[in-house]
């Protein structure tokens, strides 16, 4: 399981927030209205061009005020003042979101940002077959202009509809990003017809997020290739089904897509990666890391041994690949 929540606030969450307010009250509303606007312009140009580790470590170090300033110097210039996490979802899922990653899923998040159609294909209870869906939409939408600041997460059934429905706002309120963020929970049919059923809401630059991607019926996934064209980008995200053919193994096997996987093997509860303690449990579960949610190598080597190394249980559900394309195990 992937915690979804922190129980306060981060600091450049908060300060991202009262930048915003700033602006959009009309306190600030240009640029030479910021104390030192000349020095923060440079700064925020230096920051804007440094990578992304250094520049997250330099908003660190900064202090507040001086924080603040760039943000809304951000905002009124790009038009939002989370331009700064623009090409590191995984910077903004944890400094905004308060949510904590590793090593593997920051590279699955970040991947997103200069491939136009990313496939995750992840083992069971990693988190990624629903979690990040949202995660990756309250990204989308805050780093972006308004024009561009759709994303539309599609669901195999209601289940996962419902479940997206009911994070973004929580995750949104946490965050202090805005209270309607412009992402659209849908379900479609598997009638022949709804293969357009996503039509009406195509718009170019738009995130197209197909979460529990494995289970999603061969009209359904019909219905997200069709809001494909133009600029609209593609995350897939789920669990590889047993059976071959499914609409997810498809996408994954094409020459346009950039195909991750994420088997037990990469999680931290198996490479020990420090997550620090977990936050989405209640305060009498006991201190705890994270990861101790997370599958591990005990549980896959009980799956292996019940199941056999080539079963295809196994290679969807431990190893996280597509059985029809795996390699022999051993």
């Amino acid at each position: 399981m992937l915690p979804t929540a922190a129980p306060s606030r981060t600091r450049l969450a908060g300060l991202a927030a009262r930048a915003r307010n700033i602006v959009d009250s009309g306190l600030c509303t240009r640029t030479s209205a910021i104390p030192d606007w000349l020095v923060r312009l440079d700064q925020l140009e230096h920051l804007t061009a440094a990578p992304a580790v250094s520049r997250r470590a330099a908003l660190a170090r900064l202090d507040d005020d001086t924080v603040r300033d760039l943000l809304v110097l951000s905002h009124l210039r790009h038009g939002t003042p989370y331009a700064l996490w623009a090409d590191t979802p995984s910077g903004f899922i944890e400094d905004v979101l308060a949510v904590r990653t590793w090593a593997r899923l920051r590279t699955l998040l970040d991947a997103t940002v200069e491939h136009p159609r990313v496939v995750a294909a992840a083992c069971f209870g990693s988190g990624v077959r629903r979690h990040l869906a949202p995660l990756l939409a309250l990204w989308h939408v805050a780093v972006r202009r308004d024009l561009e600041r759709m994303a539309v997460i599609i669901s195999p059934d209601n289940e996962n509809a419902d479940y997206a429905r009911e994070h973004l706002p929580r995750l949104a309120a946490q965050a202090g990003l805005p209270r309607e963020p412009v992402v659209h929970c849908l379900v479609t049919g598997t009638e022949p017809a709804d293969e357009y059923a996503l039509t009406g809401l195509y718009t170019p630059g738009a995130l197209i997020l197909a979460t529990d991607a494995g289970r999603l019926h061969p009209v359904q996934g019909a219905a997200v290739d069709h809001v494909l064209g133009g600029r609209a980008r593609l995350v897939a995200l789920g669990v590889p089904e047993p059976a071959p053919g499914t609409w997810f193994e498809d996408v994954a096997q094409r020459a346009t897509s950039r195909t991750f996987s994420m088997a037990v093997s990469d999680l931290p509860s198996v490479t020990g990666e420090e997550l620090g303690v977990c936050r989405a449990c209640p305060a009498d579960h006991g201190t705890h890391s994270p990861a101790d949610h997370l599958p591990d190598a005990a549980w896959a080597g009980r799956q292996i041994t019940l199941h056999g190394p080539t079963n295809p249980l196994v290679l969807a559900r431990i190893h996280a690949q597509f059985p029809a394309h795996a390699p022999d195990a051993t």
